[in-house]
């Protein structure tokens, strides 16, 4: 993480018809859809508070509900 990117990583999830892809979420909003398990964000703000949350959509559809947040603090500018 530095101080306007950061780089997110979580646990593959099993599902018996297999995992379509990942749908990335920020403060709520949206971001991007996944088909690792690996996400980098930028222009971000230093010194600034942001909360993600993924949600994974099988292969017929079905999604999981959104993953519990989690809140990181990029770094202070230098």
């Amino acid at each position: 993480m530095t101080d306007t990117s950061l780089t997110l990583n979580w646990d593959a999830v099993s599902y018996p018809e297999g995992i379509q892809h990942y749908e990335v979420f920020r403060d709520g909003e949206f971001l991007d859809t996944r088909v690792g398990t690996s996400f980098a964000d930028s222009g971000l703000t230093a010194s600034t508070d942001y909360s993600y949350q993924v949600k994974a959509v099988a292969n017929n559809g079905a999604a999981s509900e959104l993953s519990e947040p989690l809140v990181v603090t990029t770094s202070a500018a230098v």
